[in-house]
């Protein structure tokens, strides 16, 4: 079933009538619902899985739930032109307004495409990929990578640093230890977890001459946290090369949106309620910016009363307590991706400083005692509202 308060919010807030032609309900709008279950990284993988819903349809304004609630009005303006496929772990959806078809599509395609190939050279389930050459040579020879490659690991050991190692890519020996992907519901072995924790510290990654070398045998690069939104940012540009001008991207809640609405409005998103997956926690507008959340609900299983979540505490090796769901906004998606994992991490109070600390950067906490906190520019976001907060965390 819908709700129908998000769907009336979402008619309020575009202030447009309803389309009424079958053609335009089932090209330009539907629901699609966030599963629990996830793919490699930290996106959500839309299946029938856990009691997950499959797809609906809604009457013009389109709705999508992958961490974010993304409001778009289809009546009245050029075609959008709407492309899903699974990629990186997650459901990729690219959506753009333009009156020509073909040129939508081949645009659309090759998006789809520079994203594929960043998947090829950064996923840990692809042998053959540079990540998956760099682990199986750790402790032994550096590995030649490409310009990308270099790119996302720079700025990843940039972050890292800046967050004294909050956000940490050689977290992999750690990572492969939790089942979340599968029904293996049993806690990691305590000894080898603590052997594998031994290995994690991204201050043993050299970079040197576009090689990449992990000092140590048993380490391991795992960029879930980063290189999705890398990809996203490529895509955006593939897009803007093809001469598209209104655009968005949604990979699993990593978004960016490509100039204004046709109607010169901004983009209209909506955070997604960290334990009412039909719900917003918060909206704001949007233009050129990014936007990234990492939530506890994204990839989790349950065990004897207690909720083990796929974001681990690169000193522990264990899920993150204390907090339900961090949202970063910032000028790429890279960093966003990056920096709501790392605001995760540190947690409400430290996290908040640091976010306060930067330039263009602004975040949103949901801690585990129901408190939202937010940074001063969030707050200044065109159409932010809370309004729904209280509402939806009081039933």
């Amino acid at each position: 079933m819908h709700n129908p308060e998000i769907l009336r919010q979402a008619q309020d807030d575009n202030k447009e009538p309803f389309c009424h032609s079958e053609e335009q309900r089932d090209e330009e709008s539907w629901v699609t619902q966030r599963s629990p279950y996830q793919g490699e990284d930290s996106s959500p993988l839309i299946r029938g899985a856990r009691g997950v819903k499959p797809f609906t349809h809604t009457i013009c304004g389109l709705i999508i739930l992958l961490g974010l609630l993304i409001f778009v009005s289809g009546c009245g303006e050029p075609p959008i032109h709407r492309r899903s496929q699974f990629l990186m772990g997650t459901l990729v959806e690219i959506s753009v307004f333009e009156k020509n078809k073909d040129t939508a599509e081949l645009a659309i395609q090759s998006a789809f495409n520079e994203i594929q190939r960043m998947e090829g050279l950064m996923s840990t389930r692809i042998p053959g990929s540079e990540i998956s050459k760099i682990n199986q040579s750790a402790g032994l020879e550096p590995v030649s990578v490409s310009p990308e490659v270099l790119a996302v690991i720079s700025r990843a050991l940039y972050w890292a640093e800046q967050t004294n190692g909050a956000l940490d890519i050689s977290l992999e020996p750690v990572q492969e230890l939790w089942d979340f992907d599968g029904e293996h519901t049993s806690l990691p072995d305590k000894k080898i977890l603590e052997q594998k924790l031994s290995k994690v510290d991204y201050k043993k990654i050299r970079l040197e001459n576009q090689t990449v070398f992990l000092t140590e045998k048993g380490m391991g690069l795992h960029l879930g946290a980063i290189a999705k939104g890398y990809a996203v940012d490529r895509a955006i540009n593939i897009l803007l090369e093809s001469n598209i001008h209104h655009a968005l991207i949604n990979a699993g809640g990593d978004l960016k949106t490509l100039g204004l609405r046709p109607d010169q409005t901004a983009w209209k998103i909506g955070l997604q309620h960290p334990r009412k997956p039909e719900a917003i926690l918060a909206g704001f507008s949007l233009s050129g910016k990014a936007v990234a959340t990492s939530g506890d609900y994204q990839k989790y299983f349950d065990h004897e009363g207690t909720r083990y979540h796929h974001i681990l505490n690169p000193k522990t090796g264990y899920p993150v307590t204390g907090v339900m769901s961090a949202t970063v906004v910032a000028e790429t998606v890279m960093d966003a991706d990056a920096l709501s994992t790392a605001l995760f991490v540190m947690g409400a109070k430290e996290g908040m400083a640091f976010i306060a600390s930067l330039k263009g950067i602004e975040g949103l906490l949901v801690d585990q005692d129901k408190t939202p906190y937010l940074s001063q520019g969030m707050e200044s976001l065109a159409g932010f509202s809370l309004e729904g907060f209280k509402e939806n965390f009081s039933h």
